[in-house]
């Protein structure tokens, strides 16, 4: 019995084959039927393409959901791969995985699969003689950066729509590849027997100070999850903004405009979407895009599609690919605030 329970479950996690060659010029609908996802899913990026409407869809939410006692990842394995590997997750990089990046997404164009965007890892920063550990992090971390969905480094993303599609044929999913879900049990949280630790001591004293602030700061994280929810789902791609990007900043608190001196017509609006109340003293709100042209809304990117396709990064990087304060809201580090 139990050797029959493991091969329904290991036959469930291997269920979806697909290669992204198969999926390419289906109509979506078919697509979502053969994934087994919800019936109406929800696109992070809506935009107004070159050649008709574009949507956006992770390709873990065209999938069915995680049970309860599973949790599941759909990954873009090697057709080679072995069908049945570890219950433990994989990093994209591990054997049957491409050096890729986790997040996976399905572009929609007027109602059919355009692409399968599956971005690659940067190459590996080599390390300086002499350089010491902390230079070298920083300069990993910020220098020769992509803007994936840029013209060009130091402009915003998504000022030419979907041109993307052709301007970076690299962004592409690699053709052969399929679609593998992979589950494993659902654990609980380790527990741990009760010490005294002298470094969490010191560490909880040093933040003490600043402790008062974490009731005000919750506050305003769950104030913009709500009230920057509720503006960013009132818009909808092709209206026309009174006012402009501007007008609109100025009217709503939260929201950031950004806009390119080479291309004066076209702006960005970041909307402060918050977060959940947490004992995190640091200020991490998501943050949702919204793309403007003459005055009128022509893409609109949710939380998890403005960090997971870098479109969050790109306004920070600058002319010469470095990622760092290049605008208000972007850290010296690159992390983009609303």
């Amino acid at each position: 019995m139990i050797a029959v329970l493991i091969a329904a479950a290991l036959a469930a996690s291997d269920a979806l084959s697909p290669s992204v060659a198969e999926l390419r010029g289906r109509p979506f609908s078919d697509v979502v039927t053969l994934l087994g996802g919800s019936s109406n899913p929800t696109p992070s990026i809506r935009l107004i393409g070159t050649r008709g409407a574009v949507e956006i869809y992770p390709l873990q939410q065209l999938t069915p959901p995680s049970s309860e006692d599973q949790v599941c990842e759909v990954r873009l394995e090697r057709p080679d791969a072995p069908s049945v590997t570890s219950t433990s997750f994989q990093s994209p990089t591990a054997p049957g995985g491409y050096h890729r990046i986790a997040a996976v997404y399905v572009v929609v164009r007027n109602g059919v699969v355009a692409e399968i965007l599956n971005p690659p890892i940067r190459p590996p920063v080599v390390r300086r003689e002499g350089e010491g550990s902390d230079r070298f992090l920083r300069r990993w971390m910020s220098e020769d950066r992509d803007p994936w969905l840029s013209v060009s480094p130091g402009r915003l993303p998504l000022s030419d729509a979907d041109g993307f599609l052709e301007r970076r044929p690299d962004l592409a999913a690699p053709g052969e590849a399929v679609i593998r879900r992979r589950c494993r049990p659902r654990t609980t949280g380790a527990s741990y027997p009760n010490g005294f630790d002298h470094s969490g001591l010191l560490q909880g004293l040093s933040l003490l100070p600043l402790v008062w602030r974490l009731p005000a700061l919750n506050h305003q994280r769950r104030t913009a999850q709500v009230q920057g929810a509720s503006l960013y789902g009132s818009l909808a791609v092709g209206a026309l903004l009174p006012g402009g990007g501007a007008g609109f900043a100025e009217r709503h608190r939260g929201v950031r405009r950004y806009w390119d001196a080479q291309d004066p017509t076209y702006e960005i609006l970041s909307i402060d979407i918050g977060a959940e109340p947490s004992r995190n003293l640091a200020r991490m709100n998501a943050a949702a895009l919204v793309g403007v042209r003459e005055g009128r809304i022509v893409w609109l990117a949710d939380g998890e599609g403005a960090a997971s396709l870098g479109l969050l990064t790109a306004i920070c990087i600058d002319a010469s690919r470095r990622l760092g304060a290049s605008r208000p809201g972007c850290s010296d580090t690159g992390y983009f605030r609303p």
